[in-house]
């Protein structure tokens, strides 16, 4: 009997927490504000880089509103229709196949996801062949702002 008294000590001992307890006159973390229509609607001018390094490989246009963006990468001749979704403090989208100037080997279509901050936008995606969906071309992030 005496060795039940002497377990039950260390069981409620072990179960006691360490986690640190919240600060009472801390204020709590706000999280993001949702994006809106009306702050991704309009025009936007960027440029586009390898994941990993400074080099500008694309500069483009996106003119955007409702869910869908026309873009114009500099030197084709070719539109880029994507589709958007907002999704929380960010948007995701993909491209219809279009040809792009900077990616050799056919049609591509682009996968981002862009967050918007003070007019600018800043994201990252991936080109894959539209021919092959599951490939992966070229990783690639960002920059833009709104144009005025």
């Amino acid at each position: 009997m005496r060795r039940l008294f002497l377990v039950i000590p260390l069981v409620f001992a072990c179960a006691k927490s360490d986690a640190p307890k919240p600060d009472a006159g801390a204020p709590a973390p706000t999280a993001p504000a949702a994006l809106t229509e009306a702050d991704v609607a309009g025009t936007w001018k960027g440029t586009t880089m390898p994941v990993g390094s400074d080099s500008v490989v694309g500069r483009w246009t996106q003119i955007c509103a409702a869910g869908a963006c026309k873009g114009i990468t500099e030197g084709s001749k070719d539109t880029a229709m994507s589709t958007y979704v907002l999704a929380g403090d960010s948007s995701t989208g993909v491209s219809a196949p279009y040809t792009d100037p900077t990616i050799k080997g056919g049609k591509v279509v682009s996968h981002w996801v862009v967050r918007l901050t003070n007019g600018m936008a800043t994201g990252t995606g991936h080109f894959n062949l539209a021919s092959k969906p599951d490939s992966v071309l070229i990783a690639y992030r960002f920059a833009g702002s709104r144009a005025p």
